[in-house]
């Protein structure tokens, strides 16, 4: 998949994004939403009778956001901002993808917690609510799987093409933009970078991330055995539980040992505990509470902050 923009195009981004700057800036704490597309989709194959809605789950006491909000329903793609601290700015951009097996999105605990502890550590954070298959009372999912991953994949293309679109206001190198994503998100990521490995070595998309995180999110060794491909990759970060029972670590290890021997600078840190969706790890364990730290000083390490 080829994304194309034209300089109008860009500069309407860029200009839109100028406005969405100043707004989060000016009202702290306000994470207000942007449409992904600010023209809309044409022809959005992915839309709902149902009106967009979300729970709210538990909160842990520890949370940053102090919410828990699972949107269901997506049909219009949107992102927030979180501009770095400007004494700690590190220069380096990053969109977060909050998981929710592609049917819902964790926007709290996989989004915007990660990006309010990131930004004050320096990191510029775009976080994406992306569109969602719902799967029916049946297990029945609303829309065509492979249509629906061809329309998901775009809204993280456009979602690192906005953000290294804004790194001029954002006070960021375009050069650095990277993309983590947790669980279905993570799938999202890989998206991007493990499946389309046959891109990479050639002519850098904007959409191509510089860097990727894949938290709680693995995958067949089918998609990993191109290994002259794989080294074209950009630096991958890998984090998983042991004790994860939706993604068994012994099902994954070939994907990991791949990624981690033919991807310069890449990193698999596996804890002991921790299970599945462990988000920011306050209460999942000592060992695991460290995986945010370990990620913060890779992004530093591989774009040489």
């Amino acid at each position: 998949m080829n994304l194309t923009f034209s300089k109008l195009n860009r500069m309407k981004i860029i200009a839109t994004g100028f406005v969405f700057i100043v707004t989060c800036l000016s009202v702290y704490g306000q994470y207000t939403e942007y449409p992904l597309y600010p023209e809309g989709i044409k022809d959005n194959l992915i839309k709902y009778t149902e009106d967009e809605s979300f729970v709210e789950e538990a909160v842990s006491p520890m949370s940053l956001s102090g919410r828990n909000r699972v949107y269901s329903f997506v049909s219009e793609p949107t992102y927030m901002l979180f501009p770095a601290d400007k004494e700690q700015n590190k220069h380096i951009g990053l969109v977060i993808a909050p998981g929710g097996g592609l049917r819902n999105v964790w926007l709290d605990k996989e989004g915007i917690d990660i990006a309010l502890y990131l930004s004050k550590k320096g990191i510029n954070c775009l976080v994406l609510k992306y569109r969602v298959n719902h799967r029916d009372d049946d297990g029945k999912r609303r829309f065509d799987t492979g249509a629906y991953f061809k329309e998901v994949e775009k809204d993280g293309q456009q979602a690192v093409v906005t953000m290294r679109s804004l790194a001029g206001k954002m006070d960021f190198d375009p050069q650095k933009v990277g993309m983590v994503g947790f669980s279905a998100g993570g799938w999202l990521t890989e998206g991007l970078t493990v499946r389309k490995q046959d891109e990479y070595g050639k002519t850098k998309k904007d959409w191509m991330p510089d860097f990727a995180g894949l938290i709680y999110h693995g995958n067949s060794e089918r998609f990993v055995k191109k290994d002259d491909q794989l080294k074209n990759l950009p630096p991958m970060f890998m984090a998983i539980a042991r004790n994860d029972e939706k993604m068994p670590v012994e099902n994954l290890m070939t994907y990991f040992t791949k990624i981690l021997l033919n991807v310069d600078k890449s990193e698999l840190h596996m804890y002991n505990s921790g299970n599945h969706g462990f988000g920011l790890a306050y209460d999942n364990g000592l060992s695991v509470a460290l995986w945010k730290e370990s990620f913060y000083n890779w992004m530093l390490d591989v774009t040489g902050e």
